[in-house]
């Protein structure tokens, strides 16, 4: 086992989950897709080496479990890329029903491979700008909206507030620059200076809030 990997695994211990062999058989099957379709198609920086995947991308991803638990939640994922941090935080809270949403073809037909060869239940890839997406003729609402990789632009502001139940959030996923919060009400939910991952801060934000200031 390399050394990241088993950080990671040590990480899922850290959180007290059950059944970790399990788990971990479905991160390195993930992890395997995630390598393979990334030869094909940019998920992922192709400048990242893959045994960096289990802790800048893989945990990272789980940060989300230290201060919140959505078992049961409906969830948007957006901007997912490669599924990230939609996918890895189905893999240990499979009761919540996740939408992947990115707004890229090759992207989303890559996920739905790995959604279909995962078995992830309760699981929905959407190709859509979240613009066009939150308009569409059945509107879904959803208790928690995750943004890793997207910076919040203004025009984002109305869809996501339209997609959110009101007691929904946004959760942002930053390092350093807040810039794109300015004029807007967030909060704080988790900060931490990581060895292995740097600073990391996720951001809430209720739905009401989603407007500028």
């Amino acid at each position: 086992m390399n050394t990241q990997k088993a950080i990671f695994e040590q990480y899922l211990h850290e959180q007290k989950l059950t059944n970790i062999p399990n788990l971990m058989g479905v991160f390195e099957h993930y992890h395997h897709l995630l390598v393979e379709h990334n030869r094909q198609v940019n998920l992922i920086s192709r400048k990242m080496p893959a045994e960096n995947y289990w802790i800048q991308h893989f945990l990272d991803s789980l940060l989300v479990l230290e201060t919140l638990d959505f078992q049961g939640y409906t969830v948007l994922d957006f901007g997912t890329g490669g599924g990230l941090p939609g996918i890895p935080l189905k893999i240990v809270q499979p009761d919540c029903e996740m939408v992947l949403l990115d707004s890229v073809q090759k992207k989303c037909r890559a996920v739905q491979d790995i959604v279909e060869a995962l078995s992830l239940g309760k699981t929905s890839v959407f190709c859509s700008r979240i613009e066009d997406y939150a308009f569409m003729g059945r509107r879904p609402s959803f208790d928690l909206i995750l943004c890793r990789a997207v910076a919040l632009e203004e025009r984002y502001l109305a869809p996501l507030r339209r997609l959110l139940k009101p007691s929904g959030r946004l959760l942002m996923f930053k390092s350093r620059s807040l810039d794109d919060l300015e004029g807007i009400e967030y909060e704080v939910l988790l900060e931490k200076d990581d060895e292995h991952i740097g600073r990391r801060r996720l951001i809430g934000i209720k739905q009401r809030d989603l407007m500028k200031r």
